[in-house]
């Protein structure tokens, strides 16, 4: 049988095999683009949540560390006692709120302390 195969046999198989493959990639390829086409717009919507998710996030961080920081400056403002720990963490807050573009009358409040020797 195999004795039969002439040369135009196997380049004929040869032929169809590589027809055959070129077809499957061609046809992956407009697959993938068709799938990336398809779920581009559920992604961009997606994307879209996640912004306004992320800066209502930002914006719930900032308002708790202001209220943390209101808090803490009435406390030293009135003179009340508070930990080692507690004015750390009221340094870490200042700080991260004033990176984060933070009101200025928490900056004018803590440097009017501050010159007052109250922190």
């Amino acid at each position: 049988m195999v004795e039969n195969l002439t040369f135009g046999d196997i380049s004929s198989t040869l032929t169809i095999l590589v027809g055959f493959i070129g077809g499957v990639g061609y046809l992956h390829t407009k697959l993938k683009k068709w799938i990336a086409h398809s779920l581009e717009e559920q992604l961009q919507s997606i994307d879209k949540e996640m912004k306004s998710l992320q800066e209502r996030l930002d914006n719930v961080d900032m308002e708790s560390c202001k209220n943390f920081l209101v808090r803490c400056l009435t406390d030293f403002e009135r003179g009340g006692q508070i930990s080692e720990t507690e004015l750390e963490r009221f340094w870490e807050q200042y700080e991260y709120y004033s990176k984060h573009g933070g009101n200025t009358y928490i900056s004018k409040k803590v440097a009017k302390l501050e010159h007052e020797g109250k922190i």
